[in-house]
């Protein structure tokens, strides 16, 4: 029976993180406009006729239609497909990782709460990237579903999440001063600051200290990825194709690797490095 709830969780988590991924996509782009999230319906951006319900299936919609409008023939951003993909892998993870099958409702539940901050840091990263900013909605909807977690984690304490919440929020807001005391402005922006106070109140001190090296080791791999394009004659591959650097995608991969290895990882370093 254990088996059974467990396999119908991964399945549910699965489908329900396809469904999710497609309205991000609607998120990704109407919520930096400023456009109502529910009307107009779904439309070709390129020539506005409004699209059926058969052509609104997630991933298989694109490729029936092999990636171009059914109306006009346009293409479609393959965007689209690969956050559709994404979401419903994210889910599927949550559901394998967090899904308890000797208490399901509650293992269900967890497992859901993070799956949304998963979702949630996902539609952050590609605002940031495309637009360069992080609407506040967005930052609302994660802090009340990090909020949450302190009821549903069973690994993480209240208390030491209200600790991550001050150590993520605090680090950035940190650094976010000193580059306005050295060189006059902003360093990183304050939204990557509210996003890591979030995350810290998501993951805890311990799991958000691991989020913050590990965002940094993507930062760098992905800025030595840039000056190799450079030195090797190719373009600098901006993020978004904005000079400015978007930080968001960097916190979001490390915040979903620490959600999941955080923990182990920091237990592994205080018993294995620190002989704690």
């Amino acid at each position: 029976m254990q088996n059974f709830y467990y396999v119908t969780a991964c399945v549910l988590f699965a489908v329900v993180g396809l469904c999710i991924g497609s309205f991000l996509n609607v998120v990704v782009y109407r919520l930096p406009r400023g456009m109502n999230l529910a009307k107009p319906a779904s439309h070709c951006p390129a020539c506005g006729h409004p699209l059926a319900w058969y052509d609104n299936v997630p991933l298989f919609s694109f490729l029936f239609l092999k990636g171009k409008c059914r109306y006009c023939g346009a293409p479609i951003s393959p965007r689209y497909f690969f956050v559709e993909l994404s979401n419903c892998l994210l889910w599927l993870v949550c559901a394998l990782h967090f899904f308890d099958a000797a208490a399901p409702a509650y293992g269900a539940l967890h497992a859901l709460l993070c799956a949304a901050a998963l979702s949630t840091l996902l539609a952050m990263a590609l605002c940031d990237m495309e637009e360069m900013f992080i609407p506040d909605s967005l930052q609302v909807v994660l802090l009340v579903v990090a909020g949450l977690t302190a009821f549903t984690d069973p690994a993480v304490a209240p208390l030491e999440k209200l600790y991550g919440l001050l150590l993520g929020g605090g680090v950035f807001l940190f650094f976010y001063c000193l580059a306005f005391l050295l060189f006059g402005r902003e360093g990183l922006g304050f939204g990557d600051v509210k996003l890591m106070a979030c995350v810290g109140l998501l993951l805890g001190w311990k799991a958000t200290v691991c989020a913050i090296v590990l965002a940094i080791a993507a930062a760098l791999a992905d800025l030595v990825v840039r000056r190799a394009a450079r030195g090797s004659g190719g373009e600098a591959l901006p993020l978004g194709g904005q000079a400015e650097f978007a930080f968001a995608p960097h916190l979001a991969i490390g915040a979903a690797l620490a959600l999941f290895c955080g923990n182990a990882l920091a237990a592994w370093y205080a018993s294995a490095v620190l002989n704690l």
